[in-house]
């Protein structure tokens, strides 16, 4: 790896940053605030589910869009169109919560306007993936894609308290601040990150055909699906599971659930920061270690009783999400070659984001049931990532 490499994979770091803040930023502000404006819970979490959907079919599309006119493009798109999804996100609260926007408009603003994020944004992380992958060997792979995971862990640690900051200008302010940083972030990279530079000079006239669920790819789709659900799961049920296991009040229960949080963001950027970039782990050893670790933490959680016992499992859980999460990117990255880099990111990031919709609605239902059931639920799934990663000859046959 080169000294502009590094320099480059370092402004790409920066641009992810300002996404992962964006991103944790809205999932904090947009339900109170589509709630005030007479929204239920179930019409705001399809905002979001609708926005997922589309991933899953439009980031391989951009995906493969970037083997054929580079990845810098469809990077500063994304970027540029996750700005003006936040943008219109936040005109639409302002409007509604002003009287200006009919009530009856609201709604279908806001999924018009999160949906902006699927059909341009989505671009960006396949692309960006790819950007690493031309530019790192074979034994580099793994430890460049866990920077890419590691920024946008990084931001989302960091989104929140930037939004509790920025709240007393308004819920609408921290959104439109999350945009301009996008912004910045675009013309950064537009003018710093190199793109004219092998293997670019080899890239095909065409894109090349990748099938969504091609045999090369099923294994580490299957894990990243996994991983997306409980990880999904986990952040939408914990402070509900802290407060009604606890017995906490609402103030206790949102320190408490705030530390969780922490400790889950830390232990998953020490992971990826730490472990993966000093150590050079295989992908085999990151998920042989990173699956088993994450079961050990969902079965702490159904069984402890303790504020000390679910932080302790939550640690466990953010250091396996740290390894696993980037061992499947990279494990589908070099399964492939080197035309279909940008597809089979696309294919990835489109594919997995399924769990981030089916595995949530089911825990929900599952909580109403029993607080732990949802966490039940979880080890299931990773019980069944684990047979598929000591089952894969796919797995066991990658050299890093």
């Amino acid at each position: 790896m080169t000294a502009t490499d590094r320099r480059a994979f370092r402004i790409l770091f920066v641009g992810l940053v300002c996404v992962g803040m964006g991103q944790s930023v809205l999932f904090s502000t947009l339900p109170p605030a589509a709630r005030e404006l007479g929204l239920t819970p179930f019409r705001i979490s399809t905002i979001f589910a609708v926005s997922a959907t589309l991933w899953v079919f439009v980031s391989p599309w951009w995906g493969r869009r970037s083997d054929v006119v580079g990845r810098r493009p469809i990077i500063l798109l994304g970027l540029l169109g996750y700005a003006l999804s936040m943008v219109l996100v936040a005109t639409t609260i302002t409007l509604g919560r002003a009287g200006l926007l009919p009530l009856a408009w609201v709604y279908p603003c806001l999924v018009g306007s999160r949906s902006v994020f699927a059909l341009l944004g989505s671009g960006t992380g396949p692309a960006s993936q790819a950007y690493v992958a031309d530019r790192t060997t074979y034994t580099e792979r793994t430890a460049g894609i866990a920077l890419l995971s590691a920024a946008m862990g990084l931001g989302e640690t960091i989104g929140p308290g930037m939004g509790s900051l920025l709240a007393v200008f308004g819920l609408a302010a921290t959104l439109y601040f999350a945009a301009a940083l996008a912004v910045a972030s675009a013309g950064l990279l537009w003018r710093l990150l190199p793109e004219a530079s092998p293997p670019y000079t080899a890239m095909p006239a065409t894109s090349p055909s990748l099938r969504l669920l091609d045999a090369r790819l099923l294994p580490f789709l299957g894990v990243a699906a996994a991983l997306q659900a409980v990880r999904a799961t986990t952040t939408i049920t914990l402070a509900f599971f802290f407060q009604d296991t606890l017995g906490l009040d609402a103030e206790t229960t949102v320190r408490d659930a705030g530390i969780g949080f922490v400790v889950l963001a830390a232990a998953g950027l020490l992971s990826q920061l730490v472990i993966v970039q000093r150590l050079r782990p295989s992908v085999r050893a990151m998920l042989y270690v990173g699956v088993p670790l994450m079961m050990l933490a969902f079965a702490i959680l159904v069984a402890g009783r303790s504020l000390s016992t679910y932080l302790g499992a939550l640690a466990a859980l953010g250091v396996g999400l740290g390894l696993v999460r980037p061992g499947t990117s990279a494990g589908a990255s070099l399964s492939v070659g080197v035309g279909e880099q940008g597809a089979v990111a696309g294919v990835m990031s489109g594919l997995a984001v399924l769990g981030n919709v089916f595995g949530p609605m089911l825990a929900t239902t599952l909580y109403q049931v029993d607080h732990r059931a949802p966490y039940v639920l979880c080890l299931a799934i990773m019980t069944g990532a684990l047979v598929i990663v000591a089952t894969s000859r796919r797995v066991r046959g990658l050299r890093g």
